[in-house]
């Protein structure tokens, strides 16, 4: 379901016994229950699910799920968000609070913000950050990622319990 919502204020101005009409037009689009999609050529690199949008300038998302696709267009990871937005001329995008991801390797991060470069191909944050993999747990600061949570860096104060297989 689309919604666009148009808004037209229109000013009568009179100066001199002439009538003027300045006419400004702020328009502003609203989506409820839709899916973007990023390609590099025909390969998809992630489906972005939301509840609603608000598109201007910016794209600005609530209630929002993003997936994650490798070369061969398998699902890698799957991350959940309260909100975030959509960078249009970087197609980078930026989400933000109870940020989860969950890969299909079964390793879980949790964060309050984090970011998809689409140049590098990376997801990144200086927040603090939560992860495990079924007993191993780990926490730390700032974190660099590819998307299927395979190759993780945690940036600083680094500390935790547990192996990763």
């Amino acid at each position: 379901m689309r919604k666009m919502f148009l808004l037209f204020i229109i000013f009568p101005i009179i100066m001199c016994d002439k009538q003027k009409t300045t006419e400004m037009e702020i328009k502003e689009e609203s989506l409820f229950s839709f899916i973007l999609r990023s390609y590099e050529g025909s390969r998809l690199i992630w489906k972005l699910i939301a509840g609603d949008a608000r598109i201007s300038d910016t794209t600005i998302i609530h209630q929002l799920e993003l997936e994650f696709y490798d070369e061969s267009s398998n699902l890698t990871s799957r991350l959940k968000a309260d909100s975030g937005y959509v960078i249009h001329e970087l197609n980078d995008l930026k989400v933000m609070g109870n940020v989860v991801v969950k890969s299909s390797d079964s390793i879980t991060l949790w964060t309050d913000e984090l970011n998809w470069s689409e140049e590098r191909q990376k997801i990144f944050t200086d927040k603090k950050v939560k992860y495990s993999k079924g007993d191993a747990v780990y926490f730390g600061r700032g974190l660099e990622s590819d998307a299927s949570l395979k190759k993780i860096i945690i940036k600083e104060k680094f500390s935790g319990k547990g192996e990763f297989k």
